[in-house]
């Protein structure tokens, strides 16, 4: 089990493994970016934090001898408090100044110390009181003075410059470094994508390819085709033997199932010739009982008309023995089974007399059609039997052909005593009973008519003291020829 989780997991894991180079390759370039961009930054604004500085020391500063001079020339309190403010701020410049000294050249840090040195001089001058016949020369110290520190913070602002400058030629090299670093990265991911490109072309992308063409394969029934390379451990090696397995127990099912089919057509011929051979049977049976009350009927015809009312009887008659005995075929005219009905009708009327009464509508070409033998006669003598002759009247029956879009309907109709709906499923189904028979002739042509036209539909309509309709609807492309 663990060795089949191993081979589930190999393809899987390559690819977790690439994601993850080409990741960390991805991380650690903008990391090397965002530091350096950073650390350039601190770089670049430590040098203008120092030069901003020492250049508003610079321009505070040189006020300052030109405020004391003024007070010296007015001594108003006004003149004092520009020159004591404006000092205030030279010494908050000097302090950051001196603050921001560790991060310049060493020049820089003594330039610095001597302008602290010497700004403590000059303040010193500039704030000890002297008898008036010395504040000529203590103006010309704190010129002086002031001269030397404007000197010394020049060559600050100077040198602050050039180390400037020192530190953007370091960093302009440390630029070009890291663009070599980042193109070397961005060729090595590039590298190694374009090299695990062909991989998965060669190891994932083309097998795919063709397992989809031998599951094509398999789908069209192509069974014969070679198997699938097995002897790979990760998932397209699974596949592969999964789907050669599977082509060989579809062979091996579709084979089965095509030999099954071939014995079910062999059993449904055999069941078809059977019916026949029933069919054949029943057509070769006379009803004992109307061969009876129909030879009554002759001689009693002979001795009270004359011999054209035996004749046509007999005509009739021998109409009918000839349509039994001689249609063996599974179908007839259409024309050929109205005129033995013709015959049955004609035998029954003389029997019954004005009781019976019988119509004809067809509104097709009756020789375009063909239909099964005695398909009409059952449906007309059980529609005679279980309904008009029941009646003390009688009544009528008929039989109604016509087209209707693609089918060819037959309907039987009379108006006897009709059915409940119990009795219409039983005569469908052939087990309806009555006094003088069954519905057996009734359901072998309900049974004959869907086999020989397996999307005919039959229908029966009835209703107690109001009549029975039986409908038949073939389809008229199964009907045109015999």
């Amino acid at each position: 089990m663990k060795i089949t989780c191993h081979k589930v997991m190999s393809i899987r894991i390559r690819m977790l493994l690439f994601v993850c180079f080409i990741g960390m390759l991805f991380v650690f370039s903008n990391v090397y970016s965002i530091y350096h961009g950073a650390r350039c930054e601190t770089q670049f604004d430590r040098v203008l934090t120092n030069y901003y500085t020492i250049n508003r020391f610079l321009t505070v500063f040189s006020d300052s001898p030109l405020f004391f001079e003024a007070y010296m020339g007015d001594k108003t309190e006004q003149n004092w408090l520009r020159f004591t403010e404006n000092e205030a701020k030279v010494e908050s410049a000097l302090s950051q100044m001196i603050q921001e000294a560790d991060d310049m050249s060493m020049e820089s840090f003594m330039l610095i110390q001597s302008i602290k040195n010497t700004y403590a001089n000059y303040h010193d001058i500039a704030w000890t009181a002297v008898p008036s016949d010395h504040e000529i020369r203590r103006i010309i110290s704190v010129k002086q003075s002031a001269a030397q520190i404007l000197s010394y913070t020049n060559e600050l602002l100077q040198e602050s410059l050039t180390f400037g400058t020192d530190i953007h030629s370091d960093i302009q090299q440390e630029m070009r470094l890291e663009h070599r670093i980042s193109l070397a990265l961005m060729l090595l991911a590039a590298a190694v994508s374009f090299i695990f490109t062909i991989y998965m072309k060669r190891q994932v992308l083309d097998p795919v390819a063709a397992l989809s063409a031998a599951v094509n394969e398999i789908g069209q029934e192509h069974f014969d085709t070679e198997d699938l390379p097995s002897e790979r451990n990760d998932e397209i090696g699974n596949l592969n033997r999964t789907v050669n397995r599977m082509k060989r127990t579809m062979k091996q099912i579709i084979g089965e199932l095509k030999e099954k089919q071939i014995l079910s057509q062999k059993i449904h011929g055999q069941e078809i010739a059977l019916e026949k051979a029933k069919f054949s049977l029943l057509q070769s049976q006379i009803n004992p009982h109307f061969l009876f009350n129909t030879l009554n009927v002759i001689s009693g015809a002979a001795v009270k008309e004359q011999a054209s009312t035996t004749c046509e009887l007999i005509r009739s008659l021998s109409n009918l023995f000839r349509y039994t005995l001689e249609n063996k075929n599974e179908t007839v005219s259409l024309s050929k089974e109205l005129n033995v009905l013709r015959s049955f009708i004609y035998i029954q009327k003389k029997r019954f007399g004005s009781r019976l009464d019988y119509k004809l509508k067809a509104g097709v070409e009756v020789e375009r059609y063909f239909i099964p033998p005695f398909t009409l006669q059952p449906l007309i003598e059980n529609s005679i039997k279980h309904g008009v002759l029941v009646k003390e009247q009688g009544g009528m029956v008929g039989v109604c052909i016509m087209e209707h879009e693609e089918h060819l309907i037959i309907r039987i109709l009379d108006n006897g005593v009709g059915m409940s709906k119990d009795m219409v499923e039983k005569l469908k189904a052939g087990t309806a009973i009555s006094k003088t028979g069954t519905g057996i002739g009734v359901k072998n042509v309900f049974e004959r008519l869907a086999l020989i036209y397996p999307d005919c539909v039959i229908k029966v309509f009835s209703k107690e003291q109001m009549g029975t309709c039986i409908e038949i609807r073939l389809p008229l492309e199964d009907c045109i020829h015999g």
